[in-house]
């Protein structure tokens, strides 16, 4: 029998039907409360995140207002009060935002906005260590600026700054630190967006930034060092060695001319300069014997003070002109040495304003300078060479004399934010070296590179070309060189590098004769001392463990030389800095000639590291002390099948595994190329 389902009866209701309908309400119910707290929450954090965008927003117009007369009429009391309001909404956006950098790297693709999301955390995080820094730098070192502005503030109060620093010094090693984050942080930045395709208003902050950072830093790190090096706790004596670039040597220049300063308590108390001729005692005592180039090349027996500055590494050629001056001169200890050329003079008088001259109608600015300098050892109409020779430095005394005067009576003129700023450009741009004897400035200074050293390098390529005159005279006025560097990534790394040489002087039938002293009698003029051929002991500096494969060959004939030897070699391998491999050749470049020189040299293996699977090439390039911009090429060849992952900064082209950078190099330069 088929039983009819519509007379099923129904089935009682469970007991348990209620319950499960009220716990459905209750989820729901908690579902929507859990919805409307998310909701409040997200909004309470965009509100917050609002509030505090727009207060940084409404900072940037009195941030301006407030800078408009510069440093010396900057309110320090207001100054703090904006800082402290930028960090505080600083550090809301950077806590409020912090639930949501996980998921900015998978939203680049969001269209005008993707870098931006992208680079966001880093970007917060330079913001956050950047505010930090500034609140730690301004208010410790408030009271300092409260002296500075005061309207008869000169070197007689420089004293009065030197305890504040002292007791600045933890907060800025804090601030060092929170600089420290902000520097990782930019590298950052570098490695996951391309700056070009930020927002206008962000590029404009990051370029901004990457101009005071270097200001910024060097300022901190150096400030805790300062009254020390001024002289707090005692007279401090410093030997000033006066180079000429115009006769390149390793540290700069020739050493024309040498100056001690002693400075005590902030101020200079006493000034003298010589010229380096008149250091040296030689016919009373004994002297070594020079390094073996000067003795091969220039002929010379003695190793004397006006020669110090042989080896590229500042500290080793400054100890080494600081031993010879006291050997030669006796007088106090020497507690460092600082080596400046004309171009650094430049530099000074472009920051502290016009200079005359005591004793003369002579006004020295950044334009006349070096022109003015050239013309002071020229030899003038009647006076005899060894007048001439005796006296031909004695202008740098008055000028030094001259720049100590402006500063003692004039200092309220000067802009102290551009003297920073020229001064850390000198030290950046090997015009300026500073080394000491006190351990910790000389850390400090190590640390910010402006003590001239040359660093071992720590799983890195490294090269730097230095150039030593050896012809006695000035031609260095006339002579560019430019820098081709290839390097092929394989397993066994290889190198080459080719150097041209350029002659720019007039094209001459006078014979090359090494030496100038028997024309000075004829020479009129600066410059025709200086348009001569060049003599020139170059040395290559390179990773230790560097084998030199192939090189060109120099004939420079010996009716030239001094000696009467002719030199005819390639490349030789020297015994220079202990820690690098350096090799090193001699040439000739006639006038208005052209010469290039070549090594090719196998690198050690471990110029590569591996990081996260990836390899890395990092590269350094030191730029010698006293040169110009000069063009330099590189190309990084990666091996076969890798893959081009990324590289800061970015080059100039990138063609298949050729990596190709087009430099100008005015300072170090330090590339990174990463590949797979």
């Amino acid at each position: 029998m088929t039983l009819n389902n519509s007379n099923t009866p129904a089935p009682l209701p469970s007991e348990n039907e209620p319950r499960r309908s009220s716990t459905k309400r209750i989820a729901g119910l908690l579902i929507l409360f859990g919805l409307l707290i998310f909701l409040l929450w997200a909004g309470l954090k965009s509100w917050r995140v609002y509030q505090a965008t727009r207060s940084l927003m409404a900072l940037e117009p009195e941030a301006r207002s407030l800078m408009v007369g510069g440093i010396k009429a900057l309110n320090p009391d207001a100054a703090e009060a904006l800082i402290l309001r930028a960090r505080e909404d600083i550090a809301t956006l950077h806590s409020e935002l912090a639930i949501v950098k996980p998921l900015t790297p998978y939203l680049g693709w969001v269209p005008r906005f993707g870098p931006a999301i992208t680079g966001a955390p880093y970007l917060l995080e330079m913001a956050d260590a950047g505010s930090e820094a500034a609140v730690l730098a301004v208010s410790s070192l408030k009271p300092a600026l409260a002296i500075i502005q005061q309207p008869d503030f000169g070197a007689a109060r420089m004293g009065e700054l030197l305890p504040i620093l002292s007791n600045a010094a933890p907060d800025l090693q804090l601030a060092q630190d929170s600089l420290d984050r902000y520097s990782a942080a930019r590298e950052g930045l570098n490695s996951v967006v391309e700056i070009e395709n930020l927002p206008w208003r962000v590029r404009q902050l990051l370029e901004l930034s990457d101009q005071w950072l270097p200001i910024a830093t060097d300022g901190i790190r150096l400030a805790p060092g300062l009254p020390a090096l001024l002289g707090h706790d005692g007279p401090r004596n410093y030997l000033i060695l006066a180079q000429n670039e115009d006769e390149l040597r390793a540290t700069g220049g020739f050493i024309t001319g040498v100056g001690v300063v002693t400075v005590q308590d902030g101020r200079i108390i006493d000034l003298s300069f010589r010229d380096a001729y008149q250091v040296d005692k030689w016919a009373e005592k004994p002297y070594a014997f020079p390094p073996q180039p000067y003795y091969d090349f220039l002929g010379l027996e003695l190793f004397l003070f006006r020669d110090a500055n042989f080896w590229p590494d500042f500290p080793t050629s400054a100890q080494k002109a600081i031993d010879l001056y006291v050997y030669g001169q006796g007088g106090p200890q020497l507690d460092g040495a600082i080596a400046i050329d004309q171009e650094f003079l430049r530099i000074l008088v472009d920051a502290i304003g016009p200079v005359p001259v005591p004793g003369t109608d002579q006004t020295i600015n950044a334009d006349n300078l070096l022109k003015t300098l050239r013309a002071a050892r020229d030899i003038q109409e009647g006076q005899e060479v060894g007048e001439w020779v005796g006296n031909r430095k004695a202008f740098l005394g008055g000028f030094a004399a001259a720049i100590l005067a402006k500063i003692e009576t004039d200092f309220g003129s000067i802009d102290p934010v551009r003297l920073a700023r020229n001064m850390t450009g000198a030290a950046e741009n090997r015009h300026l070296s500073i080394y000491m004897t006190d351990p910790n400035v000389a850390a400090a200074l190590a640390e910010n590179g402006w003590d001239g050293h040359i660093p071992p390098t720590a799983g890195g390529d490294f090269w730097m070309a230095v150039d030593t005159n050896m012809g006695y005279n000035k031609v260095n006025i006339f002579i560019e060189r430019a820098f081709s560097y290839e390097i092929s990534l394989e397993q066994s790394p290889q190198a080459l590098m080719s150097i041209q040489y350029r002659h720019t002087g007039p094209a001459s039938d006078e014979p090359c004769l090494q030496g100038v002293e028997e024309e000075f009698e004829q020479a009129a003029e600066y410059l025709a001392l200086a348009d001569k051929c060049y003599w020139n002991y170059l040395r290559l500096y390179v990773p230790a463990g560097s084998q030199l494969m192939e090189s060109s060959r120099h004939v420079v004939p010996g009716d030239t030389m001094i000696s009467g030897k002719t030199w005819d070699r390639g490349g030789q391998v020297a015994d220079d800095l202990p820690w690098l491999t350096t090799f090193s050749n001699f040439m000739l470049v006639p006038h208005a000639a052209e010469t290039t020189v070549y090594f090719r040299y196998q690198l050690p293996p471990d110029i590569l590291e591996s990081v996260n699977g990836e390899t890395v090439y990092r590269l350094s390039i030191g730029k010698q002390p006293g040169t110009s911009t000069e063009p330099t090429n590189v190309s990084i060849i990666l091996p076969d099948g890798a893959k081009f992952i990324g590289a800061d900064p970015m080059p100039t082209q990138v063609e298949g595994n050729r990596i190709v950078y087009a430099l100008d190099l005015t300072s170090d330069v330090s590339l990174i190329v990463r590949y797979r």
